[in-house]
């Protein structure tokens, strides 16, 4: 394929060459050598074991150093002679970048997203180990155990390790990244993307790892969008620009941090022209239905369509296990195939009402949107795909476990399978599918034997060539499968999953559905032993777990089998490229290994959790060499389940300064500091769990807790999305009182219990905490008040009635409005009409034997005028202590019974005669109760002839006595 030459400086690579988009030509470099410009071809045309066979690359694969070494010598110093290979390379920053690109790439082809490599690792090897299967096998595994970082191992089954370190070691090389401002200026864009890859094949999260990729990708952001951030970088093109939004929002979703994630999509979405909209359109969803309803459908469409003129192939569908014919016309494209739904009830895809005038009339959408067809949508450009999928994920994310959220999800997945138009895309759309149809029961069976089909796709096209593959579907043919450009073009932004990381989650597929024997195939072809014992402690076969574990750790244990347990121990021998080969061996004393097994510290914390042994989880510290955080945190759960706080505080806080990015670890720390009265602690816990995830309600109510534990203020800063606390030294502003820091620090508990109620709305103990704080600052914050009350009743409210209102809170609030407030506030909006339409609303439905509530009501009524109502509310109340036994035989009640009656009659004697202001006699000059003497005479004779029945005439003589001066004054 010829190219147009393109001049550049001969110290700068082409940026996008360098990023692989696909509308780039192979640029000539004048100053550059013939070797590098070939293997700038070979980057362009896939052919990277060209580029890991060239002169330069067997320099660094094989330094000279090494060429007087033993073997085993080589496989202890081999990282470090690349390493150094590259510094002291004398090859430029240029060719050296296309070397760690190659060797990145073809590490993701090996793994991720095929065809297979033409290449085998040994033939990159210096020749002395190259030929011996046993030191090849060694030093990959001593490569892997170096990939470690903070304690967590790599997998350790890991291919090409040598590949992989080679790109790590070019790309992460001051040589080439630290070449300054005239030098590669996307190179450290490549250290993010090798350094990710490498995050990836971790167990957790590095701490170490995670503060490298964030720093650089600050730094890329600066020159993509300049210093501001919003403006024109250096690498100003739009291509370039949605590329690092949307490979950024891939990193954000690994880590969790799901606000960003949406963030950057949509600013994708602004810069590509992407319009897309979720809404509802008529439609059938089964074969037997016959009325059209409303189906969740994404409209979308790119700026310009794509491939106009030239449409990729339909993709076929595969019934009951039968390929269809896959030859195409010239210009489509054969995808990954997809399994049929061959439901007896669901169709295979909504049937859409056509559009019509009406639903375009009635559609709150742009006419752009409004107007398509949601059958026959235009093409997307991959970008926009993507930018879809990923929209997708980030719903998931919200909440992973509502079906609700999967419904919103399908819709998009289904966009963009319509007509995909990559081979990866698509492939990322049928595994987000096929995730989505895990959780019902009619597409269950699709979602497993999808995920199978994916699972099958991805093990062949990365499998060794030459390698045999058994997979459930014949494989394709050469002709019918995509590219290397082609798979590899989007798979940074697509943050495709690992070959091993995809089969394992058909192992959980497969346990989730009860195919534990499957699963555990599975996980013991992988090498995942550690998966293979939680699968049988989940069962409820203990024993048989920790025999798999105790058998990695020590030698001479094999677990026996489940059908046979006098079944013949036997012991590894050898495991390459993922298989275990097993040899028969007499039964050994247990002897822990040495080396350990890679996954070491890990399976020691499985074993102490199985064995409830706390002395397993320090081994496991002791094994990473104090670095594997896990361990710290299962022994910090041991002692506080044992309720011991203090040790488990200090192994919580060993595990953080390890990895202080696992936010359950922080929470718990904090719960912790909270029982031991650290408030100052609790607080910096549970402001790192916020900062982690400032989603969490829990955290946030913790948080709230610890500061008015603590009373003592700190300087608050309310930002955009969350609270900003300093966790510096406390600042106590000069000239204020310690009451007044003691408010302020109230204040900002309220500050933050109001974010935890805002994420969890329905949680009423967080809502009283509301209350509670609201109303002990000075002044009282009124609204958050009448708000917590509100809540309390709606969520509380239909099962326990009027216990659930906090009579003196609500009388205190209710007290300030009518002590505050003239009554003709309340026709507008404001604090007034929100408490007395609490009252009404929220407060008199539920009363029923609290006679407090109906003062307070009473007291409303008459700031509010409405006497009959004042009347009304004080004789509920009278009946309700009226209506109690205890008025017969107990000395306190008869006394409220008595206080009612005077109230009682206090009413009647002040509002009785007033004309009426309610109802249809208002205005008419008629009085409210023209016979209150009357009823007033009725109430206190019927009071005291109880009295003297219970004996109080003689008991209480001071009560009877103003029953009597009640009598005297209605005579």
């Amino acid at each position: 394929m010829k190219m147009p030459a393109t001049t550049l400086p001969s110290n700068t690579l082409p940026l996008e060459l360098a990023l692989l988009t696909s509308s780039t030509p192979l640029p000539t470099i004048p100053t550059a050598s013939a070797a590098l410009e070939a293997n700038l071809a070979f980057l362009t045309n896939g052919e990277y074991h060209k580029i890991l066979t060239s002169e330069l690359a067997q320099s660094l694969l094989s330094p000279a150093s090494l060429s007087n070494l033993q073997p085993q010598e080589i496989i202890k110093c081999y990282k470090t002679a690349i390493k150094t290979a590259v510094l002291e390379s004398t090859a430029t920053s240029l060719e050296l970048l296309v070397i760690g690109i190659a060797a990145l790439l073809a590490y993701l082809q090996t793994t991720t997203t095929g065809p297979p490599l033409l290449l085998r690792e040994a033939e990159v090897l210096p020749s002395v180990i190259s030929g011996d299967k046993k030191f090849v096998k060694e030093l990959k595994e001593e490569l892997v155990r170096e990939l470690s970082v903070d304690g967590e191992a790599a997998y350790h089954l890991l291919p090409f390790p040598v590949v992989f370190t080679l790109a790590r070691e070019v790309l992460n090389s001051e040589k080439v990244c630290g070449a300054g401002d005239g030098g590669l200026v996307t190179a450290v864009w490549w250290r993010v993307r090798v350094n990710f890859a490498h995050q990836k094949i971790l167990r957790d999260v590095s701490g170490q790892l995670h503060g490298g990729i964030y720093g650089d990708l600050d730094g890329i952001e600066k020159v993509v969008f300049g210093q501001d951030g919003e403006g024109e970088g250096v690498l100003a093109t739009e291509d370039l620009k949605v590329r690092y939004l949307v490979e950024r929002s891939t990193i954000h979703s690994f880590y969790g941090y799901d606000a960003k994630v949406r963030r950057d999509l949509e600013a994708a979405a602004a810069v590509t022209g992407l319009q897309y909209a979720i809404t509802g359109r008529l439609g059938k969803r089964t074969k037997f239905q016959v009325d059209d309803i409303s189906q969740l459908v994404v409209l979308a469409k790119s700026r310009v369509e794509y491939g106009r003129g030239s449409a990729p192939k339909t993709v076929s569908y595969v019934q009951d296990g039968d390929k269809k014919d896959e030859e195409g016309e010239e210009g489509e494209k054969v995808m990954p195939k997809q399994f049929g739904l061959n439901d007896d009830t669901l169709l295979e895809a909504i049937a859409f009402t056509p559009v019509t005038a009406e639903i375009l009339e009635a559609a709150a959408l742009p006419t752009s949107l409004s107007e398509l067809d949601p059958a026959a949508q235009p093409i997307l450009h991959p970008t926009d795909s993507i930018i879809l999928l990923h929209l997708a994920e980030s719903i998931k994310n919200t909440n992973p476990a509502d079906g609700l959220t999967r419904e919103q999800m399908s819709p998009y997945a289904e966009r963009v399978l319509q007509h995909s138009t990559n081979w990866s895309i698509h492939t990322m759309g049928l595994l987000v599918r096929s995730r989505l149809e895990a959780y019902r029961s009619r597409t269950v069976e699709r979602s497993l034997l999808q995920l199978q089909v994916v699972v099958d796709q991805i093990v062949a096209a990365t499998a060794s060539s030459g390698d045999e593959v058994a997979t459930f579907l014949p494989k394709p043919k050469e002709e019918e499968s995509a590219s290397v450009f082609e798979r590899l073009e989007f798979a940074f932004m697509l943050g495709l999953p690992t070959r091993w990381g995809v089969e394992a989650e058909l192992a959980a597929r497969w346990v989730n559905m009860g195919g534990l024997r499957t699963a555990v195939g599975i996980y013991e072809r992988l090498g995942m032993w550690a998966e293979v014992a939680l699968c049988w402690a989940a069962v409820e076969k203990e024993e048989k777990a920790v025999k798999i574990v105790r058998r990695m750790l020590f030698e001479g244990e094999w677990p026996v089998g489940d059908d046979d347990d006098t079944k013949v121990e036997e012991e590894v021998q050898e495991e390459e490229e993922g298989e275990m080969i097993i040899t028969d061996e007499d039964e050994a004393e247990p002897i822990e290994r040495n080396p350990p097994p890679p996954e070491a510290p890990r399976l020691w914390c499985i074993l102490g959790e199985l064995e409830k042994n706390p002395a397993h989880f320090r081994r496991s510290w002791e094994i990473s060499k104090h670095r594997y955080a896990r361990a710290q945190r299962s022994l910090g759960v041991y002692h506080l389940r044992r309720k011991e706080y203090d040790e488990a505080i200090t192994a919580y806080k060993l595990s953080l300064k390890c990895n202080a990015l696992n936010g359950p670890a922080w929470f718990q720390c904090g719960c912790a500091m909270l029982e031991v009265a650290d408030w100052d602690g609790a607080v910096e816990a549970f402001m790192r769990v916020i900062g982690i995830d400032d989603t969490d309600a829990e955290a946030w109510s913790n948080l709230a807790t610890a500061l008015l534990r603590r009373g003592k203020v700190k300087v608050v800063e309310e930002g955009k999305n969350t609270l900003i606390l300093d966790d510096e030294e406390d600042v106590e502003e000069e000239g204020k009182s310690e009451a007044e820091l003691l408010n302020e620090g109230k204040l900002q508990a309220l500050t933050a219990l109001k974010k935890a109620v805002g994420l969890k709305n329905t949680n009423w103990r967080m809502w009283e905490n509301v209350l509670v704080i609201a109303a002990s600052i000075r002044p009282p914050a009124w609204a958050d008040m009448q708000l917590a009350i509100r809540r309390v009743v709606e969520i509380r409210g239909t099962k326990e009635g009027e216990t659930c209102v906090d009579v003196e809170l609500l009388d205190m609030l209710v007290t300030h409005v009518i002590t505050s407030y003239a009554k003709e506030e309340i026709g507008r909006p404001g604090l007034v009409r929100m408490v007395v339409d609490l009252v009404d609303t929220k407060i008199v439905p539920l009363i029923t034997n609290d006679e407090r509530l109906w003062k307070t009501v009473g007291a409303l009524a008459e700031w509010r005028g409405k006497w009959g109502s004042v009347i009304e509310a004080y004789e509920k109340m009278y009946r309700v202590v009226n209506g109690r036994y205890e008025v017969r035989t107990d000395k306190k009640s008869w006394g409220e019974l008595v206080e009612g009656t005077d109230a009682i009659v206090g009413v009647y004697k002040k509002f009785g005669t007033m004309e009426r202001s309610e109802g249809l006699g208002a205005g008419s000059g008629e009085v409210v109760m023209k016979d209150w003497k009357f009823k007033g005479r009725s109430l206190v004779r019927n009071v005291m002839a109880k009295g003297r029945k219970a004996g109080w005439e003689d008991e209480d003589v001071g009560l009877w006595e103003r029953l009597e001066g009640l009598a005297a004054e209605l005579k």
